[in-house]
């Protein structure tokens, strides 16, 4: 067994912060992003999170995301990644990290085809991650993205930039792969409880300053098997993060909000947001090792 081989079943096997961010070995994966920027708060391109800050980080060295090709279309010219959706052979998965509803080159509205492609990818086993702005409604043209919320299972449209206290991460997970895999939390605390998740004490880290969506709802339909993974109580409580599947699906969908902050979200590769990150994409692809 080699050096390296051997620190990253280590890091696994102790889930310590000083290690960088480990994944179980695994078959490279496909890996197509449709993203956009939006930056409310006038952060600077080295704070703001934005579409071509992510495929760097997730195919750098140490990264322990194996990618076989990785790509990455904006959301307002995505004629591209249509047609990777529409062939035989479809990514295993989308990161879908976009405010704004889907538009072609030309302009015209691309949102229902990128929809229908997306739910048909995920009926036949393509996974989705939705990070961050990919939960908000488009605020430029109300109602565009509504068909897609519904399809990944939540929506928001509210914020608040928190430089102060940030917001708690709480691990309502347990054990679940995406919320424990390389991750320790260091503090514990009581959180009163969201709808499908008991109140309790939890553990769980702070991310300062962090972007809070504080009116996030879930779109539920019947049927569906819903697990939590992270909560907060920041601004009131409401989950962060869940993995979810229906029952037409062979796929999979991740959410996960936290992701304004790059230095938070991307920069810092043995933090915990990219370690979540990672282990959704993981996940999304693989389900539970």
């Amino acid at each position: 067994m080699n050096s390296r081989i051997h620190m990253l079943l280590l890091c696994a096997a102790l889930s310590t912060p000083l290690c960088a961010a480990v994944l179980p070995a695994h078959a490279p994966i496909t890996l197509l992003i449709v993203a956009d920027a939006v930056n409310p708060h006038k952060l600077s391109n080295a704070d703001l999170t934005q579409p071509e800050d992510l495929q760097p980080a997730l195919t750098a060295a140490d990264s322990p995301l194996a990618t076989a090709k990785a790509t990455t279309v904006n959301s307002q010219c995505v004629d591209d990644a249509l047609k990777v959706l529409a062939a035989a052979d479809k990514p295993d998965v989308v990161l879908y990290f976009a405010h704004r509803a889907a538009k072609h080159c030309d302009g015209s509205d691309a949102q229902p085809e990128f929809t229908r492609l997306v739910a048909q990818g995920l009926q036949q086993g393509m996974g989705v991650v939705v990070l961050h702005h990919g939960l908000y409604v488009d605020i430029f043209t109300p109602g565009a993205k509504d068909e897609l919320l519904t399809l990944i299972g939540a929506k928001t449209n509210s914020i608040k930039w928190d430089t102060m206290d940030g917001q708690r991460v709480y691990n309502v997970g347990g054990s679940h792969f995406v919320s424990s895999n390389g991750l320790t939390y260091p503090q514990q605390g009581d959180f009163a409880g969201t709808p499908g998740v008991a109140a309790g004490i939890y553990p769980y880290f702070v991310n300062v300053p962090d972007e809070l969506y504080a009116d996030t709802a879930l779109v539920e339909v019947a049927g569906e098997q819903r697990t939590p993974l992270f909560a907060s109580d920041s601004l009131g409580t409401r989950l962060l993060g869940y993995a979810l599947v229906r029952p037409d699906w062979q796929g999979r969908v991740v959410a996960y909000q936290p992701a304004e902050y790059q230095p938070n979200a991307l920069d810092d590769h043995d933090g915990p947001n990219f370690q979540i990150l990672v282990n959704a994409i993981y996940f999304a692809a693989y389900g539970t090792p």
